[in-house]
């Protein structure tokens, strides 16, 4: 990102806490929170392990956590671990996808995926131009041609040639809901001889990589966290249809395979089936604790709290901006960081929301609690009556949450975050509090 010099202070703060902006290890605003997530290091976990598979092999990573905690920075961090390489070997040739960019997380099944990967894997192998790789395969031309042939002249594909094809077909997932059911009962018909030729591309892709000089080829598949979950007609649940029902087809990927998952499949009764599907336990990328452990309280001084802090330090620098020119005093940024409840995009709405009640820096105390008010009138009005009662007993950190629909909700939606240090703990999102309905 490159924000103006010329603009005004308050802009360029503004302009360097955009919430949805993911960062990578290099960009000076990034923060290294892996001393106050928990004791598992998920992205070195998952270099090592990947690292250390058989060169032959296709090992499956779930990547979960609540959104907006980091994951996607964490990704690009895993990313350049294994391009690095390390432990005897050289680097991967790593392909990143984002499913959010192309299709649509409101509705997506595994069709959409399949197609979207194989389109994915043709763009972006294509250009790294790996030696002696093509991305047209006569098995993938042979599979499109019989899913082009079975659509006919009802949907726009009939000129779409293999180079293009798989690509247009995500565009009209998308952007044709109406289609969207055509589409992937052709794309469902086909799924086993996609499913094959697209692990015929990968092969031939992580041959070239390896000759290149490579270890080989990883997938990232990014977004799928985002998935939203809701009931189907039929019974079930999104979730459930795509990372359930699917995990076998999930993890037949001829390659090592990287996806995300949201937090809230974690605590599935059926959970077990999915990691039966990949042979791995998923430890999730947890949410930046304020407490030193679960029974301690959440002081300035907290390992957690300064390091919330050092990421608004690390903004402000960015922008040639003091902190003691950012905020009228520092209480007030220690308010908005225990209001986040360590939830990092949480806290860069705040600050973004408070400069908008403000012609000029500083950021008031009193600009703070209406950035942190106006996130809790909508909690107001979008927590549902039944879950009230439920979040009360997490105003106390809880050992454990129920596993059941209502709970799995909860963690999806961020009401109640999980927090871990040995132990894992849940406590419900700091703006609640603020709301007398949470108090009954």
């Amino acid at each position: 990102m490159t924000i103006d010099p010329s603009l005004p202070p308050i802009t360029r703060l503004y302009q360097a806490c955009e919430p949805l902006e993911s960062l990578h290890p290099e960009d000076p605003r990034w923060v290294d929170f892996d001393a106050v997530r928990g004791e598992d290091n998920v992205v070195e976990s998952f270099a090592r392990d990947i690292r250390r598979a058989r060169a032959d092999g296709a090992n499956v990573k779930l990547f979960s956590g609540h959104r907006g905690v980091g994951k996607t920075s964490e990704l690009f961090r895993l990313k350049a671990l294994l391009e690095k390489g390390g432990d005897g070997r050289p680097g991967f040739v790593v392909v990143y996808c984002d499913v959010s960019d192309k299709l649509d997380v409101n509705d997506l099944d595994f069709p959409d995926l399949l197609v979207f990967v194989a389109a994915q894997l043709q763009q972006q192998l294509a250009g790294m131009q790996l030696p002696g790789f093509t991305p047209a395969t006569t098995y993938l031309k042979r599979v499109w041609d019989d899913i082009r042939g079975m659509l006919g002249a009802q949907v726009e594909l009939k000129e779409a040639e293999l180079d293009t094809g798989f690509g247009k077909l995500v565009m009209d997932l998308r952007n044709r809901p109406t289609s969207r059911a055509l589409l992937r009962d052709a794309v469902e018909q086909h799924s086993t001889s996609l499913l094959i030729a697209v692990n015929d591309l990968l092969g031939s892709a992580k041959a070239s990589a390896i000759q290149a000089g490579h270890a080989g080829l990883v997938l990232i598949v990014d977004g799928l966290d985002k998935l939203v979950r809701r009931e189907l007609e039929h019974g079930g649940n999104t979730h459930d249809r795509l990372f359930i029902d699917r995990s076998e087809q999930l993890a037949a990927l001829a390659v090592h395979t990287v996806y995300t998952v949201p937090i809230s499949l974690i605590y599935s009764p059926r959970i077990g089936q999915l990691e039966h599907s990949i042979g791995e336990h998923n430890t999730p990328v947890s949410m930046i604790r304020l407490r030193p452990h679960r029974d301690a309280p959440i002081t300035p001084d907290s390992p957690g709290m300064q390091k919330m802090s050092e990421m608004v330090a690390k903004r402000c620098a960015y922008v040639q901006v003091s902190i003691m020119e950012a905020f009228d005093d520092l209480s007030t940024l220690e308010h908005l960081c225990e209001m986040s409840g360590g939830h990092p995009r949480h806290l860069l709405m705040f600050l973004q929301a408070a400069c908008n009640e403000l012609d000029d820096l500083p950021i008031t105390r009193k600009a703070a609690e209406k950035a942190v008010k106006r996130y809790a009138q909508s909690l107001t009005r979008e927590v549902p009556d039944d879950a009230w009662p439920a979040l009360r007993p997490f105003d106390t950190p809880q050992r454990d949450i129920p596993k059941d629909e209502l709970h799995q909700q909860m963690l999806f939606l961020l009401y109640v975050f999980e927090y871990m240090n040995g132990e894992m703990w849940y406590e419900v999102n700091p703006v609640l509090r603020t709301v007398p309905r949470f108090h009954g």
